[in-house]
């Protein structure tokens, strides 16, 4: 345990299960002050041993980093390990996710600002946080497209891209799954940014090649590319290169499962469309 947290436990409820076990905590310490938090169980042992990406250390070091920052994330209260499942206590941020806002300027306006002031974000050289890499790496043997694609020879050119070497890039702390789903908001601002499990010290362009494919998914390509001026006028710089994007769609294409029904192979043809119009820069 990082630290002792007092307070009379006053509810308990459950929030969702996905990699982790999620409940929310209400709760009172002695002198009265009411706390809202959360219990983040790491419930997956299988995956605890073999993920390097799942992991809890990490989390509670990028919390770490962001305690003191700008960044609306949860701050880390404490640290376990309870009948073998490490636990991470952190406070629970007021909001909602923002679905499908009206005001698309203001979503992309708050979304850019909360990654500027991330990538802002100085990490020490003796930081444990892990540095990135890309899920399937082609040090780690031959990526291939999955069969079911229709589109098999759009993914091997771009496979065949990534083998050449990354471009420059300076290293920044990042979200590394940061979209509008890992948001929340009040009133048109955002209040949070949730899960930063996989968080790491990398290239800024990988944030911004994963914000802007769940962008084009959601709301439409145009509205992703709006998003860059955006970004550029809160950071003051442009860390966006096809590269990166074609890299991180190239992490999500190897994982995903065959789509099922119509709407899904309906996004699947809005991610390809999207893939094919990056990889026509290059």
């Amino acid at each position: 345990m990082r630290r002792v947290l007092r307070a009379q436990i006053l509810a308990v409820r459950p929030m969702s299960v996905s990699s982790t076990t999620l409940h929310a905590v209400d709760a009172r310490t002695g002198t009265g002050n009411r706390l809202e938090l959360v219990v983040r169980q790491f419930h997956d042992l299988d995956r605890l041993a073999r993920d390097p990406w799942y992991s809890p250390a990490n989390e509670a070091a990028a919390l770490g980093l962001l305690a003191s920052t700008e960044v609306p994330a949860p701050r880390l209260l404490a640290e376990a390990v309870v009948d073998g499942v490490p636990v991470l206590l952190i406070t629970r941020l007021a909001g909602d996710l923002p679905g499908h806002p009206e005001d698309v300027d203001g979503l992309l306006s708050g979304l850019a600002r909360a990654l500027a002031t991330l990538h802002a974000v100085p990490v020490p050289d003796e930081s444990p946080l892990i540095r990135y890499r890309p899920y399937h790496d082609s040090r780690d043997g031959p990526r291939h497209p999955p069969q079911w694609t229709e589109r098999g020879q759009l993914w091997r050119r771009l496979l065949e891209r990534l083998e050449s070497p990354a471009p420059a890039a300076p290293t920044r702390l990042i979200h590394r799954d940061f979209h509008p789903g890992q948001t929340l908001w009040r009133a048109g601002r955002i209040t949070g940014v949730v899960d930063w499990t996989t968080a790491c010290r990398g290239p800024a362009g990988i944030d911004l090649a994963h914000v802007r494919v769940n962008l084009a998914l959601d709301h439409g390509a145009e509205i992703a590319e709006r998003l860059l001026p955006e970004y550029r006028r809160h950071a003051g710089t442009d860390p966006r290169h096809p590269y990166w994007d074609l890299l991180d769609a190239a992490d999500m294409v190897l994982d995903m499962a065959p789509p099922q029904t119509a709407a899904q192979w309906a996004q699947y043809k809005r991610f390809e469309d999207w893939v094919a119009r990056v990889a026509a820069e290059v």
